[in-house]
């Protein structure tokens, strides 16, 4: 089982996902890809509470976060 905190300026959705389940599967890899084609920035959070940037929907891992996209000034 995963969860997806999806953060933006409204506050910080989650929402799970179970290997068993395709449809939670199906709406977890959804929400990711979603947040791919808006720029965002879509992380696994390791056991050691570090992130590593991910480039496709990870089923296995624990906790993806999803951040808004970064803009320079």
């Amino acid at each position: 089982m995963g969860v997806i905190r999806w953060m933006c300026s409204e506050g910080d959705t989650q929402v799970a996902w179970n290997e068993a389940d395709v449809d939670s599967m199906d709406r977890a890899k959804e929400m990711v890809e979603r947040a791919f084609t808006e720029g965002r920035g879509v992380f696994r959070i390791g056991p050691d509470g570090v992130g590593e940037r991910l480039h496709a929907f990870d089923p296995n891992a624990r906790e993806i976060v999803v951040i808004p996209q970064l803009r320079g000034g």
